[in-house]
């Protein structure tokens, strides 16, 4: 018998490619990133380190520009509310107006009697201040005074007849005021 010769010729086990050997490290993809991390690292670290350079070799506080304080506000007048009407809820609705426009209404309840035909600003801490204030904001021409330091209060309203159409007067300047602000 003869022997035939194979043509193709078997490769011995240990010269044969596998899946495994064609890869012998990780990807240039993988570099490339690596590389990209490291650079946007130390790019970052740079600039931190010279935004806090600048900020100490910086004459000027740092935080004096970045922080801005309020204006001192100014005073609130503590005022109480009567009801002088006779209308009923009038000075729980007054006060909820007067809190809404920045007073301090530490009381609201009833005067001691309901025939007042105008409103009345009653200065309790002498005349003048923020008692004059609560009188402007209303348009009360005139502001009486009867100083009680017990009460601790800058003034007392009491509501007349005329309270609703007063207020309203003022509601409108406010928002015409805020309207022309903007």
């Amino acid at each position: 018998m003869s022997q035939r010769k194979s043509t193709s010729r078997k490769k011995p086990v240990n010269q044969r490619k596998s899946k495994s050997h064609r890869r012998r490290g990780p990807p240039k993809a993988a570099y490339a990133a690596a590389l990209l991390m490291v650079i946007v690292l130390l790019a970052s670290a740079w600039w931190g380190w010279r935004q806090a350079r600048e900020t100490l070799d910086s004459p000027e506080d740092p935080f004096a520009r970045q922080v801005e304080l309020p204006p001192e506000p100014d005073p609130i007048a503590r005022v109480e509310v009567l009801n002088g009407a006779g209308e009923p809820g009038a000075a729980q609705q007054a006060a909820e107006i007067l809190r809404g426009a920045g007073f301090d209404v530490v009381y609201f309840g009833n005067a001691s009697d309901f025939d007042n035909p105008r409103t009345r600003v009653i200065a309790r801490v002498g005349s003048g201040g923020r008692a004059d204030s609560v009188a402007g904001w209303l348009r009360v021409d005139r502001l009486e005074s009867d100083v009680d330091p017990t009460m601790h209060l800058d003034a007392t309203i009491v509501l007349g007849a005329d309270w609703r159409r007063r207020f309203r007067l003022v509601a409108d300047a406010t928002k015409a005021e805020l309207e022309l602000q903007r």
